[in-house]
């Protein structure tokens, strides 16, 4: 077993992962497009020509009540430089649809240093859509960053998926 799924198990009964924006943007995003190690494996990666491929409830293993996870989603050809509105999935199984503009997320000092996508899931088409208890936020670095850094090209995101509370966990 390596160190960091060692640290994964040896953790009190009731630990939860909950990272801040910062958190996931700096510790983890930043240091998987950097090809820096990661302080834990907590994202699974995944094409996003495969994630958007699945209803959500596809994508995810259950167990121990989770209610978020994390994907490190590699915007191929058919995502990068897209930030669609609505991302439709399979042959008309569902979608996600934006709950408005991207926003910045800013450091303590007022600084933008990623930039935060929020989405919800519809199952069905457009014209005949349900809204369903899945949320993903979706974190991506700036431009800038990719000039600053020189890893232009590198479409990786920082998914987080989430369930609402409303899902009957008993399935």
């Amino acid at each position: 077993m390596d160190g960091q799924s060692e640290i994964l198990t040896e953790l009190p009964v009731g630990y939860r992962f909950l990272p801040t924006d910062e958190e996931l943007v700096t510790h983890y995003l930043m240091n998987k497009v950097l090809y820096k190690p990661l302080p834990a494996h907590v994202a699974q990666d995944i094409n996003a020509s495969q994630f958007y491929s699945k209803p959500p409830n596809n994508i995810v293993t259950f167990s121990s009540g989770e209610r978020e996870w994390y994907f490190f989603i590699y915007l191929d050809a058919d995502f990068l430089g897209e930030n669609k509105a609505i991302r439709n999935v399979g042959d008309g199984i569902g979608f996600w649809k934006s709950s408005g503009q991207e926003k910045p997320i800013c450091n303590s000092d007022g600084n933008v240093f990623a930039l935060r996508f929020h989405f919800t899931y519809f199952s069905g088409t457009l014209s005949n859509a349900k809204k369903t208890h899945w949320k993903m936020d979706e974190y991506r670095l700036p431009t800038q960053c990719d000039t600053d850094h020189n890893f232009k090209g590198e479409g990786w995101v920082l998914g987080r998926l989430r369930r609402g509370m409303e899902y009957n966990s008993c399935f």
